[in-house]
């Protein structure tokens, strides 16, 4: 019997510790933007991964190479127009991915700065609401 009850007792102290350990940190993966020219619209995709056991939040995104850096998200409605709303962040579930793409979630690059060719690459800065900063190296792909 005791032996069983320290089976126990260490089992049940090995499950607490491990729902106590984090889970995973935020990390974005297959990130690209399209190309475009100067003064007009693009667009940068990507997906985001939450591995963690808590949730958190896109709230910003910035880039020099742009006017304005907007969270968007596409969307269709009951008469197959797609229209575009700004979105003040983006929920990222615990465990999960959420996919930036053509027709979804997207960072908007309103009136670019300067041309962006296939082969060029974007710094992109996004910021999360518990998590932080994440800087990265775009490239510019022909979708």
């Amino acid at each position: 019997m005791r032996r069983h009850l320290t089976f126990l007792i260490v089992l049940i102290f090995a499950l607490l510790m491990s729902a106590c350990l984090p889970g995973g940190e935020i990390s974005v993966i297959d990130a690209w933007a399209r190309p475009a020219n100067r003064g007009d619209n693009s667009a940068i995709y990507f997906k985001i991964n939450n591995p963690g056991p808590a949730i958190d939040a896109l709230i910003e995104a910035q880039t020099e190479v742009a006017a304005q850096t907007e969270l968007h998200k596409s969307e269709m409605d009951n008469q197959g127009v797609m229209s575009m709303h700004p979105q003040h962040q983006i929920e990222l579930p615990p465990d999960s991915q959420v996919e930036f793409t053509p027709g979804g979630y997207h960072v908007m690059l309103v009136d670019l700065q300067q041309d962006l060719k296939v082969g060029d690459t974007v710094e992109l800065r996004i910021r999360f609401k518990n998590f932080g900063d994440i800087t990265l190296n775009v490239p510019v792909k022909q979708p």
